[in-house]
């Protein structure tokens, strides 16, 4: 087992268990440390609060306790997707617990109704406050250059923060003639890899950075987006920007990266875009994870006749 694991836990005999499960998924099932570190704070969490509520083993946990935990979190002003992902952490582990101790007994963490209670809308941008957001960073320095960039791939291309950070030049096939979509090769979730077209105003950008300002910063690895020491731009440099620039854009509520390849998505369904052209653009493994934006259209209609209709 890593030293990596064995730091997050302590030798409780429920984080004991838990840290054999999670030494199992980095070894077998080749997730990535992303949704691993996820994995191991939800288990981290749900292992203290069971202590704390007197329980020494796994098999001593029942569903209300499981509910507990979750309602604890909901409290706490947790959203529904965190919820879910706990949730799915805890499936997850039992599935595991229970085929290595042989136990027969009732799975405490599958119970109807589970995640519907928390399932919520992904939050989105409207087009307007979408491109006032990528049109924040000014100036012609490296940095607006960059960052302009960066929210040009978060919005116009769709993807995730890592997806940005993780884009290598040899990912990118930007040569095309004017007015013709280049290519991105994005390694996704689980390392599944898809090619992404990227064009317009986004790819032009992308073009100006990697011409005029990605050198600047003597590069010291191949990766598209850069620290001003030459490194890989990371993740909570990339979350802190978005907030920054969407700050400054003049929106007033939280905004992630995730938020604009919500955005993205609904757009392009609003747009005509087909289910399965846009879960392939995004790179969902299921189709029903891109039908959640479809509701949001769905939504938005509702309140608009309700607004508008004399019978509304």
């Amino acid at each position: 087992m890593s030293d990596s694991f064995q730091s997050q836990f302590n030798s409780t005999p429920l984080e004991a268990d838990a840290l054999e499960y999670l030494a199992s998924l980095a070894g077998e099932v080749g997730l990535s440390p992303n949704t691993i570190a996820a994995y191991s704070h939800d288990l981290k969490t749900a292992a203290l609060f069971f202590a704390r509520r007197g329980i020494s083993s796994w098999a001593r946990i029942s569903t209300q306790d499981v509910v507990a935990f979750l309602g604890h979190g909901r409290k706490g002003g947790l959203s529904g997707a965190t919820l879910a992902r706990r949730l799915a952490s805890l499936r997850g582990f039992y599935r595991h617990w229970m085929a290595e101790n042989r136990t027969l007994g009732k799975d405490p963490t599958r119970f109807p109704g589970s995640t519907r209670l928390w399932n919520r809308l992904p939050q989105i941008l409207s087009p307007t406050q979408a491109l006032d957001l990528i049109d924040a960073p000014r100036g012609r320095g490296w940095k607006p250059l960059r960052d302009r960039a960066l929210l040009a791939l978060l919005y116009g291309a769709g993807l995730r923060a890592s997806e940005c950070c993780d884009l290598s030049l040899d990912d990118l096939s930007l040569k095309a003639p004017a007015h013709t979509p280049g290519l991105l090769r994005v390694s996704g979730k689980g390392g599944k890899e898809r090619l992404v077209p990227f064009g317009g105003k986004g790819k032009d950008r992308l073009q100006q950075w990697i011409d005029e300002g990605r050198g600047a910063l003597s590069p010291r690895g191949p990766w598209v987006l850069l620290s001003k020491s030459g490194k890989r731009l990371d993740r909570t440099t990339v979350f802190r920007l978005v907030r920054e620039f969407a700050a400054s854009s003049g929106i007033d509520r939280k905004i992630h990266p995730h938020i604009l390849r919500h955005s993205c998505a609904t757009h392009l369904l609003a747009g005509g875009g087909d289910l399965r052209s846009v879960q392939e653009f995004l790179g969902h493994a299921d189709l029903r994870t891109t039908e959640r934006y479809t509701h949001v259209e769905v939504e938005e209609l509702h309140a608009l006749h309700k607004l508008h209709h004399p019978r509304g």
